[in-house]
């Protein structure tokens, strides 16, 4: 895959403020990324710099995904271009971004997907995580280090669930232990930090094939398909403390 310089036109309007560019060009480094957002200016930004850096050729470049500001223009996008990121806000131009990224981690779980919400209130959360999405931030934190964070960890294969979600979230379905080991919930305890497996390994001093065994283990007992909806999962039944906030230097 190819760089996307044009994120500096539009994506990093959106991603950037309050922070520095620089962490966020090198996250996004070599990603095929489908943005899709409520503003019809930001993403025709984007599309249009992009276009520009290859006028004379006739089409798009194969690496860009595209950026659209609808739930169908985004379902189309995600079928046609099969992106390795997708970027997207709680409101579109038309329709519901929480309804595409739904359908989307339906028909590709394991595609990487980071879900920026507007409004902050315990019903949206319980959608919002409900759509399994790998990150979700509020758009409010933002300059507070979150989006960055949230981008490195989901690029990485990891999960970011904005701390004040997790709290807010944390112990509000009732469920018992459905037999998960003490280390399992600790290897899940990590995920929900932000861990991918090497680390998870690093972290508790166990080899990157026994977390896989300890995942799927967990897998197999919460009937979930991925770590996203295992870790979620446990921290909404109680049974692992949600993320930790970060501090304010971070």
């Amino acid at each position: 895959m190819l760089v996307l310089p044009a994120l500096v036109d539009a994506v990093h309007t959106y991603l950037s403020q309050g922070a520095n560019v620089r962490p966020i060009d090198h996250l996004l480094h070599e990603q095929k990324i489908l943005f899709c957002c409520y503003s019809r200016l930001m993403a025709t930004l984007w599309v249009r710099s992009e276009r520009g850096r290859y006028r004379g050729q006739g089409v798009m470049p194969e690496h860009l995904a595209g950026a659209c500001t609808t739930e169908a223009e985004g379902l189309a996008l995600f079928l046609a271009r099969r992106p390795s990121l997708v970027i997207c806000t709680q409101l579109l131009e038309e329709g519901s971004g929480l309804q595409l990224l739904a359908e989307i981690k339906r028909q590709q779980p394991d595609l990487p997907t980071l879900l920026f919400l507007q409004h902050r209130n315990r019903p949206l959360f319980q959608q919002a995580v409900n759509t399994h999405s790998d990150g979700i931030v509020l758009e409010g934190e933002m300059g507070s280090g979150h989006v960055v964070e949230a981008l490195k960890v989901v690029a990485s294969g990891g999960m970011y669930l904005e701390p004040l979600i997790g709290q807010e979230l944390a112990g509000s379905q009732n469920g018992s232990n459905p037999g998960l080991t003490p280390r399992e919930l600790e290897v899940m305890q990590q995920v929900v930090y932000g861990l991918n497996d090497r680390e998870i390994g690093e972290k508790l001093f166990i080899s990157n094939d026994t977390v896989k065994y300890h995942l799927k283990a967990v897998y197999s007992k919460l009937g979930a398909h991925n770590r996203t909806r295992a870790a979620v999962s446990l921290v909404l039944m109680g049974l692992v403390a949600p993320p930790n906030p970060l501090l304010p230097a971070s």
